[in-house]
């Protein structure tokens, strides 16, 4: 087991699509996939948590619909819970979880990938 934050978890999620394109080593491509389908869980715990975080401290319009800043990319938090809901999303993102260690080394991927440093530093984590 490896223990790694929410925080690494969804970067893995938002860079692993990376390696859906490229052709792997099949030991690799195999490591990768039960990785990617043990992230999905907790993603999805994620996007829960997120979820109950946004229905309670983001404003609301008469209709209860979401209300967004003028520019719309931010949610409009609640009068005098911007501090609360801050630290909601700081506990969210730096929960610890451990995830199944699957031995994913840099020589799993092969010689011929290429990735970005952001892409190498989502995976890095999770690997040997």
């Amino acid at each position: 087991m490896v223990k790694v934050t929410m925080d690494q978890i969804i970067a893995f999620r938002n860079n692993v699509d990376f390696f859906s394109d490229v052709s792997l080593p099949l030991k690799g491509a195999y490591k990768l996939n039960k990785l990617k389908k043990a992230i999905e869980k907790e993603s999805e715990f994620y996007q829960e948590k997120f979820q109950e975080i946004v229905d309670k401290y983001a404003q609301k319009d008469e209709k209860g619909e979401l209300v967004y800043s003028e520019d719309r990319s931010q949610i409009m938090i609640k009068d005098g819970m911007v501090d609360e809901c801050n630290q909601a999303l700081t506990d969210l993102q730096e929960l610890e979880i451990e995830v199944e260690n699957f031995g994913l080394t840099l020589d799993d991927l092969g010689d011929d990938v290429e990735c970005t440093p952001d892409e190498l530093e989502a995976i890095m984590p999770f690997m040997e």
